[in-house]
């Protein structure tokens, strides 16, 4: 989404909130004479991020910014629920499934302080990507969780669809067009989460997964916001090299299988391919009872 579109939008809902509370001003007798007794104020301006410090190569950790609460787009309820994505009128055993998942995230990783993971299958069409985002939505809904969900198959983006938004640019214009992460990011008015879409799709994806760049970038986005989930939805492991090389840069990977389609030998070749990685656990997808079920 354009920054046109993102402040067009903000114009919107911040007109519509002004005269919702104009109406509710003009129904209350007493706010005119509180209103006249009352001080001038200055406007109090948040930052809308930390600033490195010059003396220290290393990172600054600071508070989640207030501007994070504000949103920049609407999604369509209906879209969601068709696209099987959590909204809060999903009935009770859907959001269950994914708090019962986030939660067993939470008991692998907030001990050693683990926020940024992967989400990857040894296929296509798994339920990797639903897996992503409802993850990080479960774990924005949290009263003291942050969550960022970023789109990392540039050959084939698909959470916007999920969404049903449009984008015009993403991570990839930050790391070719150096494009500030600030400016790409969307707040899509789920709770505390944000959302950074991939881009347009291209060509030459997995040397761009494994720039120093984007090394220096998941590293800012673990160490910035205590506070904060970064889940990164990636390819599957078993037609291109993109989420293997991705792999070495998080923190820990959560691994979907499709019950009854992903055969044992594609399982057991996805896995090789990460040995020595930390897969914090596989998920069991669309199981008869269309469940999630954390087997490891």
């Amino acid at each position: 989404m354009s920054k046109l579109l993102k402040a067009v939008e903000k114009a919107r809902r911040n007109r519509i909130l002004q005269e919702d509370q104009v109406v509710a001003d003009s129904e209350d007798p007493h706010v005119e004479a509180a209103a006249s007794d009352r001080p001038p104020t200055a406007p109090v301006s948040e930052p809308d991020s930390c600033e490195l410090s010059d003396n220290d190569d290393s990172v600054q950790s600071c508070s989640i910014p207030a501007s994070f609460y504000s949103d920049d787009i609407v999604l369509d309820e209906l879209e969601l629920a068709k696209n099987r994505i959590l909204t809060k009128h999903s009935n009770a055993s859907f959001t269950d499934i994914y708090n019962l998942l986030r939660t067993q995230i939470f008991h692998r990783t907030r001990k050693s302080m683990h926020n940024v993971l992967m989400v990857t299958s040894a296929m296509p069409g798994e339920g990797k990507t639903i897996t992503s985002i409802n993850l990080a939505i479960s774990i924005a809904r949290e009263v003291d969780q942050f969550a960022l969900l970023v789109d990392t198959d540039m050959r084939n983006p698909s959470i916007h669809k999920y969404l049903g938004i449009e984008v015009e640019k993403g991570l990839t214009d930050h790391l070719l067009h150096d494009i500030p992460v600030s400016d790409l990011l969307i707040k899509p008015g789920i709770n505390k989460l944000s959302f950074l879409p991939a881009g347009e799709p291209i060509r030459g994806s997995t040397e761009i997964l494994g720039s120093p760049k984007l090394q220096e970038l998941i590293t800012e986005m673990k160490d910035r916001y205590p506070d904060r989930y970064v889940i990164f939805d990636c390819p599957d492991l078993l037609h291109a090299p993109d989420a293997l090389v991705f792999s070495s840069y998080v923190d820990g990977i959560i691994f979907v299988v499709e019950a009854g389609k992903t055969s044992r030998e594609y399982v057991q070749k996805a896995l090789n391919l990460l040995e020595g990685r930390n897969i914090i656990g596989v998920v069991l997808n669309k199981t008869e009872r269309e469940s999630l079920n954390v087997v490891s």
